[in-house]
């Protein structure tokens, strides 16, 4: 039209032409939204939530096997494809794998640097100093076994107690990678990949990662709390709540586990983590009882006159309890004893009572 006004056809035809260009817009974000394969960025969220706080309180345990303080913290989960996972780990890694079981199924599979993994184990065989071993022997391999599967059995405890059943765990298997061939990757096209912060006081600072089937973190994120994607309510120090309002937002009270729970099976009687604890051993020839008078008055020459006649065996004790018995032998001019008694258990605990 002449005068610079639209008709009602033309009008018509450009709010058609805004609907066309308007509904394309809306799929990539459905797409984005659904990114990470069967995990949402809400589900991504939720679940690094979760795990944070399992290794929260996982880590003073752990730190207490290392007798350091152990900071696990800053969980980063992705959903990438197998290869893609691979392509990540193309140096040498030690990779500990382990089941959930029960209400839980799935396999996880932990991945250590090699600096990493070595200090660790050394730490735990009783090095103070962290030293990482030029290699991993079998006894490295085999606390660093120990390391992970408290970790990932009290991680599995944690998930129990939110799930409302029983997660139990295979014992942990342990290999080195190579290269990315040498992974034993959970099945599945996609998986999710978790990457953590660790710190060990001042000798670790640096990440590990924890790969797991994407059926497995599916369950997961059913199990943590609603509302995720990182949200997280903050009340001033000040600010009270009644039981009436705490109800209404849902806040349930703290629930400590029972001391102990979450070690995996066998770990009680599993005497290897104590095989470098040092221990005095007494050779006790016999006693006696003196008067102060009677000890102020030795001198050179005195004879002391103890409870045991010659050639009763004597006892051996460690760490002042009786653990055997045994006779008095000369080698090379040196005293020695031959064991001839071990004191039964029975015995053993009842001299501890």
């Amino acid at each position: 039209m002449g005068d610079g006004s639209l008709s009602q056809d033309e009008i018509d035809a450009l709010l058609k032409g805004a609907d066309e260009v308007a509904a394309p817009s809306s799929v990539p974000a459905m797409e984005v939204s659904s990114s990470g394969g069967g995990l949402s960025p809400l589900e991504r969220d939720s679940l690094a939530d979760l795990i944070n706080q399992s290794m929260s309180a996982v880590a003073p345990s752990l730190g207490a096997y290392l007798g350091k303080t152990v900071k696990i913290t800053n969980a980063y989960v992705e959903v990438k494809s197998s290869n893609a996972v691979r392509a990540d780990f193309n140096r040498q890694y030690v990779q500990v794998g382990m089941d959930f079981t029960g209400s839980l199924r799935g396999k996880n599979l932990i991945l250590f640097g090699m600096n990493e993994a070595g200090i660790i184990a050394s730490l735990m065989m009783g090095d103070d100093t962290g030293s990482s071993p030029p290699e991993l022997s079998d006894a490295h391999q085999s606390t660093l076994q120990e390391f992970v599967s408290q970790m990932l059995s009290s991680c599995a405890t944690q998930f129990a107690d939110r799930k409302g059943g029983s997660v139990g765990t295979t014992p942990p298997t342990i290999s080195i990678s190579s290269g990315s061939s040498d992974l034993q990757l959970p099945a599945g096209a996609e998986l999710v990949k978790i990457t953590y912060n660790i710190n060990i006081e001042n000798m670790v600072n640096s990440k590990f990662y924890h790969i797991l089937d994407l059926g497995l973190a599916s369950e997961l994120v059913r199990t943590a709390p609603s509302g995720g994607g990182g949200m997280q309510a903050h009340f001033a120090p000040q600010q009270q709540m009644t039981s009436q309002a705490m109800g209404a937002v849902g806040v349930s009270p703290v629930k400590f586990p029972p001391l102990g729970e979450g070690l995996p099976a066998g770990l009680g009687p599993n005497i290897n983590l104590l095989l470098d604890v040092r221990l005095t051993l007494t050779v006790e020839l016999g006693r006696t009882t003196m008067l102060v008078k009677d000890i102020l008055g030795l001198g050179e020459g005195s004879i002391i006159e103890l409870d045991k006649l010659a050639g009763e065996p004597v006892d051996l004790l460690v760490n002042g309890k009786l653990i055997a018995r045994g006779e008095v032998v000369v080698i090379d001019e040196n005293f020695g004893v031959r064991v001839t008694d071990i004191v039964s258990p029975a015995e053993r605990i009842e001299r501890v009572q």
